[in-house]
């Protein structure tokens, strides 16, 4: 089997080699073509002929992987080694399950469902999500170094609940598929997964599977509530409305950061407009999980 690594050595605590990586695909079986995503080739390597595509990174590598592929057809590999690692977590599965279990034999190919973000910028593809408040916010404070995969995450968690502490709650009128939720609201989400951020479990019943958005309205009221949620997340669904749909929009008429996945922009004034893209990704993911 021909395969594609696609590897970010930069991921996480940056504890796993170029080598070690194709040596563990190799023992499985596998002709390993390698690419880095800081090499001048990517996205090029993405159009290579091979059976199958492996990338070795956190959530960030994912995104920019699967947004850039020229074909989907192509089952997807996961190796997890980020910080967060939402794209795994969402769908059961970890970085020792992954490396450890029997690819391609046991394993089953899942159908994923990204989004498609429309705004002044353009149009593009997104992984994970898109939001406005807090969330989005704590992605514009940097972090204090981290010596541990578990203290990066903690990090993360600490900036999102002082986001959440401080910011002021905004109008916006959210549509999904065509009904109008008018609200003031803390933090506004739409995820195809159940976790994002920091690792958290926004959106438990995760609808990337079946083709929709899980859309996470947090109001005003219950900024006391979330943040006593984010002391134990992983006991409770979080203290929010979630709807779900194929198409959300909002209009942003307020100072407020955008995020799309794991980075911000600017969209003051303008009609922000989301769909389920049609093609799904196939990620593989070890046989016997439930989702």
């Amino acid at each position: 089997m021909q395969v594609l690594l696609l590897h970010n050595p930069t991921a996480g605590m940056a504890d796993h080699r170029k080598d070690e990586l194709i040596a563990a695909l190799a023992a499985k079986g596998m002709e390993v073509s390698y690419c880095s995503t800081k090499d001048d080739d990517f996205p090029d390597c993405l159009s290579r002929n091979v059976d199958m595509v492996v990338i070795a990174g956190g959530d960030g590598t994912v995104a920019k992987a699967v947004t850039n592929l020229p074909d989907r057809t192509h089952p997807l590999g996961v190796i997890p080694l980020g910080g967060s690692n939402n794209v795994a977590t969402s769908l059961g599965f970890d970085r020792g399950e992954m490396l450890d279990g029997d690819w391609p034999k046991g394993t089953t190919a899942k159908k994923f469902h990204i989004g498609c973000v429309r705004g002044p910028w353009g149009e593009k593809s997104c992984l994970e999500g898109v939001g406005f408040g807090a969330l989005a916010a704590s992605l514009d404070t940097k972090a204090p170094p981290a010596n541990s995969a578990r203290e990066k995450l903690l990090n993360g968690r600490r900036l999102f609940a002082n986001a959440l502490a401080q910011i002021e709650p905004i109008d916006v009128d959210v549509i999904v598929d065509g009904d109008v939720v008018a609200g003031r609201w803390l933090m506004a989400e739409a995820l195809t997964m159940s976790h994002s951020g920091p690792r958290l479990p926004l959106a438990p019943q995760a609808k990337g599977l079946e083709g929709q958005f899980s859309v996470l309205l947090l109001e005003a009221d219950r900024r006391a509530d979330m943040l006593e949620w984010l002391n134990k997340p992983e006991r409770a669904e979080p203290p929010a409305r979630v709807m779900a749909g194929r198409s959300v929009s909002f209009c942003l008429d307020h100072k407020t950061p955008l995020r799309i996945d794991d980075s911000t922009k600017k969209a003051k004034g303008h009609r922000i407009e989301l769909e389920i893209e049609d093609e799904p990704l196939r990620i593989l993911v070890p046989n016997g999980l439930q989702r």
